[in-house]
């Protein structure tokens, strides 16, 4: 079903920490925005481009990045993840994730709603 999406290298290890995003997520929408350690070795294990950095943020709302113009990679493997997923989809349609991860690959998830126009 999915084999004609184009991933990069980091897409595996996204998909592998799908339910903990997902719960990130969920418990975010209480107000707190919420932290998980990712395993750093798994990321620079796969990075073609060694010397690159591997942080980010992103603000995303309905599957989009709504800052950035062009994410980096391993940012827009974990939007293409997202928007496989029925639950994270349907999150990102009601409310507006602030996502990021730092150079000790910690990722951190806060939500906000959106303000009616």
């Amino acid at each position: 079903m999915y084999d004609n999406i184009v991933t990069k290298e980091f897409y595996p290890i996204w998909k592998k920490y799908k339910p903990v995003i997902l719960k990130l997520m969920i418990d975010s929408l209480e107000g707190t925005p919420q932290e998980y350690k990712l395993s750093k070795h798994e990321f620079t294990d796969v990075n073609s481009r060694k010397n690159a950095s591997c942080s980010f943020k992103l603000e995303l709302f309905k599957g989009k990045s709504t800052k950035l113009t062009k994410p980096a990679v391993i940012a827009t493997d974990l939007i293409t993840m997202m928007k496989q997923s029925a639950k994270a989809t349907e999150l990102m349609n009601e409310y507006i994730f602030n996502i990021s991860l730092d150079s000790s690959f910690t990722l951190t998830v806060a939500s906000r709603g959106v303000e009616a126009e």
